[in-house]
C-alpha cells in the first residue's frame, strides 16, 4: 500500500502534500487542462487507498478549485504551492485548537483508553499534562505489535502512564475508566471511519455508559457530496480506477449516535452541527462524480 497504516491520518496527508508539489514540479503537462488533470489523477490515486479520505478529499479540492482560475504554468505550479502551504498550515494550528477544546474534556479525567495513532490526541494530552493534569493511559493493542509498541513509547514519552490490553479485553474491562478517547479518519454522515477495532471500543462503551469521544480536526469532516461507491466515476477515458472495499482495509465505522462527543477546532459539536456541516462544503464535480472533463 502506499500509505502505510502506522500513519495517522495527519502524517498520511503531510506525505501526500509532498507528492503534490513533486507532481506540479516535475509534470511535463502540454497545456492547463493536462496539467488539471495530472494532479487531479495523482490526488485520486491516494484517495484510493482508503487513508485519510476526508482529508484528501478536502485537499485536493482545495486544490482543483484553485487551479480552475490559472492558465500558465508558472500560475498553475503557484497555485498547488499556496493551497499546500495553507493546507499545512491549516493542519497543524487545527490540531493545537483540538487539544486546547479538549481540555475540558480531559480535566474531568483520571484514567482513559484510547485506541488507534492519532496524532490529535497524543497533542490533546500533551495538553493536558502540561496543564498540570495527571493521567493513566491504556491503549488497546492492535493486531500489529510494533505500531502499539511505537505509540506506547510515544504516550510514555511525554511523562504520562500507559499500559495497554488487548481488543479482546475491552468489552470486560471497560466499565473502570472514565472515558474512551480516539481520534479519526473520516467522519460522514455513516459515521466515524477509523482503526478497525473502534466500532468495538465504542459498542462497549455504550453498553457500560462510559463516555465516547473523538478528537476530529475539522479537515476531516467528509462533506455528503463526496461519492463513496464501489466504483468511483471516473472522468478520462482510460480505465477507471477503483476505490479499495472497505471490507479488505483495517477500519470499521462507528455509527454517529454511539459517539458521546466531537471535540473539533471549533471546539464540541453535537450532532445536528455536524450534520449542517457536512452539507454545505462545495465540492468539486470532478470529486462529487457529476462532471466531465
Amino acid at each position: 500500500m502506499i500509505l502505510e497504516q502506522r500513519y495517522g491520518a495527519a502524517q498520511v496527508v503531510m506525505r501526500v502534500t509532498d507528492a503534490l508539489l513533486l507532481r506540479a514540479a516535475t509534470g511535463q503537462a502540454t497545456s492547463p487542462d493536462t496539467f488539471r488533470r495530472e494532479m487531479f489523477r495523482t490526488g485520486w490515486m491516494f484517495i484510493c487507498e482508503r487513508r485519510a479520505v476526508a482529508s484528501l478529499v478536502n485537499l485536493i479540492n482545495a486544490m482543483l478549485w484553485a487551479l480552475e482560475a490559472c492558465e500558465t504554468p508558472q500560475e498553475l505550479q503557484t497555485a498547488v504551492q499556496n493551497v499546500v502551504s495553507q493546507f499545512r498550515h491549516q493542519l497543524n494550528q487545527r490540531v493545537l485548537d483540538t487539544a486546547t477544546h479538549s481540555l475540558s474534556l480531559l480535566s474531568n479525567c483520571r484514567h482513559i483508553i484510547t485506541h488507534g495513532y492519532s496524532t490529535t490526541v497524543h497533542y490533546a494530552l500533551q495538553h493536558a499534562l502540561r496543564n498540570g493534569q495527571r493521567l493513566h493511559v491504556t491503549y488497546v493493542t492492535p493486531s500489529n505489535a510494533g505500531e502499539s509498541l511505537a505509540l506506547r513509547e510515544r504516550i510514555a514519552a511525554i511523562g504520562l502512564d500507559v499500559d495497554t490490553i488487548p481488543l479482546t479485553h475491552v468489552s470486560t474491562m471497560i466499565s473502570s475508566y472514565d472515558a474512551a478517547i480516539v481520534g479519526a479518519d473520516t467522519l460522514d454522515t455513516n459515521g466515524l471511519t477509523n482503526k478497525r477495532g473502534t466500532a468495538l471500543l465504542a459498542e462497549s462503551a455504550l453498553t457500560h455508559s462510559v463516555p465516547f469521544f473523538t478528537f476530529c480536526t475539522s479537515e476531516k469532516f467528509l462533506t455528503n457530496a463526496f461519492y463513496q461507491g464501489p466504483v468511483s466515476p471516473w472522468p478520462f477515458n482510460d480505465a477507471p480506477m477503483l476505490m479499495t472495499s472497505p471490507d479488505l482495509i483495517d477500519r470499521d465505522i462507528t455509527p454517529l449516535h454511539e459517539i458521546s462527543g466531537v471535540i473539533t477546532d471549533r471546539g464540541s459539536l453535537p450532532g445536528p452541527a455536524i450534520e449542517a456541516w457536512l452539507a454545505t462544503a462545495q465540492l468539486h464535480p470532478w470529486l462529487s462524480g457529476r462532471g466531465t472533463l
